[in-house]
């Protein structure tokens, strides 16, 4: 993936605006991961960031055309992408030094209990998406990643079952053929053949 990393310290203090439109930070994970997606209409992003005290404020739209494999036939299916994201990425903790061990107060010794954990540090973090906010590798502020970002949206904005068309009929479970553009000559499934008895059974209401 084409990494594109933003310093908060470089956006202005009213937030900053970025537009996004270079092809490789969505074609560059779908060739890494083998995703069945082909891009149709080049994707762009529009990002606005707005740093706070804790983290950094998320706004923006994504929108483009990609083709999927149809969920019911396996035919590639265009989809349109329109998606809105709004969002709030707290800042990692800064990384912490390794104190060395202290041996136990020596009234707690030979009670049958473990030696006296460290006191928990002051303050909790929210989990932090790492391929979307860092500490810089210098170690100096944080950066966001507008390439990691979008890629997630990317993810979020495409339906769980896309489809080539709301009336798509898939394909025959027997043949395999597509019904879309197609009949085949296999039969219906009639269940199992110790029930054939009771089929035409019908029962009256007293």
């Amino acid at each position: 993936m084409h990494q594109i990393w933003i310093p908060l310290k470089d956006i202005p203090a009213g937030g900053g605006e970025y537009e996004v439109d270079d092809q490789s930070v969505w074609q560059g994970p779908i060739a890494e991961f083998s995703l069945p997606f082909n891009i149709v209409e080049p994707l762009r992003g529009s990002v606005f960031l707005l740093p706070q005290d804790d983290g950094c404020l998320v706004r923006g739209r994504l929108t483009g055309r990609i083709s999927a494999p149809c969920d019911r036939c396996a035919e590639p299916a265009e989809l349109a992408i329109d998606h809105s994201f709004d969002s709030f990425e707290p800042f990692p903790a800064p990384a912490q030094p390794q104190r060395p061990a202290q041996p136990a107060p020596e009234a707690a010794r030979g009670h049958g209990k473990a030696g006296a954990s460290e006191p928990e540090a002051d303050g909790e973090f929210e989990d932090v998406d790492e391929a979307v906010i860092r500490i810089s590798p210098s170690g100096q502020g944080v950066e966001v990643s507008l390439s990691g970002l979008l890629w997630e949206e990317f993810l979020l904005a495409l339906p769980a079952k896309p489809l080539c068309s709301a009336t798509c009929q898939g394909l025959c479970p027997s043949c395999g053929s597509n019904l879309n553009t197609s009949s085949c000559a296999c039969t219906q499934e009639e269940g199992d053949p110790r029930l054939a008895a009771l089929r035409g059974l019908t029962i009256g209401k007293k």
